[in-house]
């Protein structure tokens, strides 16, 4: 008679292999879709970014303006409709501005609203935002 005994243990490594391959499979599924969840969530509670507008107060000044510690308008505004696209690059953000030719700090001014359009203009020679 011939022994079953090289064959039950094939078996037994072929189940264990399949078991082991499902069960990574069903991790990597279920990691995949929590992830994409808390993006797909997080995406759709905040806006994407700022449009800053400056008013026509800003003509021929020179300014250079800051999001946190990142430049991201460097010279002077050409007219109204100059419009700028920042990021939104934290859930509190600040914006500095700072005169280009002395290199003086006009404004900090905190960013509180959630809509995403934004307007600087002179408000008794001090820059405030609306």
């Amino acid at each position: 008679m011939r022994s079953n005994k090289g064959r039950d243990a094939n078996m037994r490594f072929l189940f264990g292999s399949v078991f082991f391959f499902f069960v990574i499979m069903i991790t990597i599924v279920l990691f995949c879709y929590f992830s994409f969840q808390e993006y797909w969530n997080k995406s759709n509670n905040r806006i994407s970014g700022y449009q800053i507008a400056f008013s026509s107060d800003f003509k021929g000044l020179s300014y250079d303006i800051y999001m946190n510690d990142s430049l991201v308008y460097l010279g002077t505004p050409v007219n109204v409709d100059t419009l700028l696209f920042v990021p939104r690059l934290a859930n509190e953000n600040s914006l500095l501005v700072v005169e280009h030719e002395t290199q003086l700090v006009t404004s900090i001014l905190q960013v509180k609203k959630k809509e995403g359009g934004l307007m600087l203009y002179f408000d008794g020679g001090e820059i405030k935002l609306k």
